[in-house]
């Protein structure tokens, strides 16, 4: 899928100036179209939560005087992200904060510029008793994503409540949340580990089949109460190729200020916010997304700021497995800065 507005004419300004001594010089106009772009490249997941706030980014399609279009193209793999990333054919990504730490650490050329999604993961259910991960002892919990951080994060929690998996819970692994849900409609799955929008959306269909599903954990409550830290996960934000931080600082300045402006207007009036998103998201009504957008955890927080929260996710996840965030902590250099 690809949307590309072209921003119009105008862009690269020819002035003829007849009075005397009034010209623009050729080295200043060279320079201005140098730093231009003819389409400026926005990927993110195809999934509802990290791409809400872009969406309208896309729609206002200003992003400096130097861009003169912009393409939004949906990644669905890691390795699609990556490609895309280290061959410039996207400048600005939404992805995993993990992820984002993993490619840097790799050799990725790349500066997280902020943290947006503060979690989405829920367990989804139709037992209403269950109030706590003890309450799922002796139970099968189905978690997609085998080794990312869905099942990560379910597991650290399991490993600081001193729940051993075969023994006090069973886990049975599927490939994608999409595939999970059709297993939880199915009745094959009684419990399931899903992000947003796939654990209202099974919420949803669920109850319209009369199965009476909820999400019945917040991992992020579980977060807090086992950290100790506020009931939140940095779990995603934007990266940004710098070359373009280093040839177009200002692009980067208006996409911060556009992305905090949009989290703000789709946290304050998700029914207008929700009438831009639907034209991006096939099958996916517009009443759905007004009732998931303030599930969505959207908090816009720079990177400097975010950096305290990141570590603490990073060195935590990286107890279950360091490779996730390429074997170390990325270095200052990773953490973007005006």
């Amino acid at each position: 899928m690809e949307f590309i507005r072209k921003m119009g004419t105008g862009l690269i300004l020819v002035a003829v100036l007849i009075t005397s001594g009034c010209g623009m010089s050729k080295t200043t106009d060279l320079k201005k179209k140098s730093n231009s772009i003819s389409k400026l490249m926005i990927q993110a997941p195809s999934g509802l939560s990290i791409s809400s706030p872009i969406y309208q980014v896309i729609e206002d399609n200003h992003l400096g005087e130097t861009v003169e279009g912009i393409a939004f193209l949906t990644w669905d793999s890691p390795d699609e992200l990556r490609a895309r990333i280290t061959s410039n054919q996207a400048q600005i990504s939404a992805l995993p904060t993990y992820v984002g730490a993993n490619l840097y650490n790799k050799g990725a050329d790349i500066q997280l510029i902020n943290t947006l999604v503060w979690g989405v993961l829920y367990i989804v259910g139709a037992d209403k008793s269950v109030q706590s991960l003890e309450d799922l002892k002796g139970e099968t919990v189905h978690v997609p994503f085998k080794g990312d951080m869905p099942d990560l994060v379910f597991r650290y929690f399991l490993d600081q409540k001193g729940m051993e998996i075969g023994q006090d819970i069973f886990i049975e692994y599927v490939s994608t949340p999409q595939e999970t849900v059709q297993l939880v409609l199915a009745k094959k799955a009684e419990y399931a580990v899903l992000p947003e929008h796939t654990a209202s959306m099974a919420v949803r269909r669920g109850n319209q089949e009369g199965l009476q599903l909820q999400k019945i954990i917040s991992l992020q409550e579980e977060w807090g109460k086992i950290t100790g830290k506020e009931a939140r996960i940095p779990q995603a934000g934007i990266v940004v190729n710098r070359s373009l931080i280093q040839s177009n600082p200002e692009i980067v300045k208006i996409l911060q200020e556009q992305l905090k402006d949009n989290i703000q207007k789709i946290n304050d009036n998700p029914e207008k916010a929700a009438q831009t998103i639907v034209k991006y998201q096939d099958g996916l009504e517009e009443d759905f997304i007004v009732n998931l957008l303030p599930d969505l955890n959207l908090t816009f927080v720079d990177a400097q700021k975010a950096k305290e929260e990141l570590e603490f996710f990073y060195t935590e996840l990286a107890k279950l497995s360091p490779d996730i965030i390429g074997g170390k902590l990325p270095d200052e250099g990773f953490y973007y800065h005006e």
